[in-house]
């Protein structure tokens, strides 16, 4: 009897982290979104030694990225906004029902044109706020950090 509870007991295990994981196919995408965009202790201070140790650069090229913003909260928090607690923009973007305490971290250069600097040369500063963001998910997963909303 106590083989069959084991074995039950594992199936059950094993059936819980199955809806409470992500699909394969999203994976990747939903853990480098929240390496790049959720950061719970993510400070304004934090700002230059987090994106260099990140090395975040332009999509199209080894250029320092211009901007990151970090949302200070958890994973399951900012999943909630894929799971009801956002409001559908279109596209797969949603708007999220709370204010989130954010940290933007900005490349100190002013005109693009004149630092076309590339890692590890990138110098940031940091800025914070709280307000409403905006995300992209696929089936009910953080994938894509869209925008935030200033709410004045």
């Amino acid at each position: 009897m106590g083989f069959q509870r084991a074995f039950l007991f594992l199936v059950l295990m094993c059936a819980t982290v199955m809806v409470h994981s992500q699909p394969a196919d999203i994976g990747h995408r939903y853990t480098h979104f929240l390496r790049q965009h959720v950061k719970g202790d993510m400070t304004i201070q934090k700002c230059q030694g987090v994106m260099g140790y990140l090395e975040l650069t332009e999509s199209d090229s080894a250029n320092c990225k211009v901007k990151n913003t970090f949302i200070k909260a958890n994973s399951n928090q900012v999943r909630a906004i894929c799971t009801g607690g956002g409001t559908p923009l279109g596209n797969s973007l949603f708007e999220s029902n709370n204010r989130f305490p954010v940290v933007i971290c900005k490349h100190k250069c002013k005109k693009k044109t004149l630092c076309q600097h590339t890692h590890p040369r990138c110098e940031y500063e940091g800025s914070s706020s709280t307000r409403k963001v905006v995300i992209a998910c696929e089936r009910e997963w953080p994938v894509h950090y869209g925008d935030d909303i200033l709410i004045v």
